[in-house]
């Protein structure tokens, strides 16, 4: 019995060492890297809150606000981890490795969950302002 339970602990262990932060270094080595500003431009741009306002939440359109300032609050401080705010049933959250903000929601009166990705990318932002793709370092 002794020799199952060894083979059964050793099939789930990593062969080797995994990074779990350097899951896919291509995304890594082309990920954008804003500065403050430029996240908080973004994130309270006109396209982001129009986004917010359409999606059918079960949130006041005041909350979605706060989640946003929450959100860029903690990425500013720690720009390389994903952020997400919830309340009750609902989540809205950035991924910071393709700066892209997203929701999750039930929706009302119905049995499936609804995550859409908002298609206002801060790529597309920089684009948009800038009028091309223009990453900056941040400075450290």
């Amino acid at each position: 019995m002794s020799n199952t339970d060894t083979n059964f602990q050793q099939l789930f262990q990593p062969k080797s060492q995994v990074n779990k932060d350097n899951k896919n270094p291509t995304l890594l080595a082309n990920r954008l890297t804003p500065t403050d500003d430029q996240i908080k431009d973004w994130l309270q741009s006109p396209q982001i809150k129009q986004w917010l306002t359409k999606l059918l939440m079960g949130i006041p359109n005041n909350l979605k606000i706060e989640a946003i300032n929450t959100i860029i609050k903690n990425v500013i401080q720690n720009p390389d981890k994903d952020c997400r705010v919830q309340f009750g049933s609902s989540t809205i959250g950035v991924d910071v490795l393709r700066w892209q903000l997203w929701a999750s929601y039930k929706l009302p009166y119905a049995s499936g969950i609804k995550t859409p990705d908002c298609p206002y990318t801060l790529k597309k932002h920089f684009e948009k302002t800038f009028g091309c793709f223009q990453p900056t370092s941040r400075m450290t």
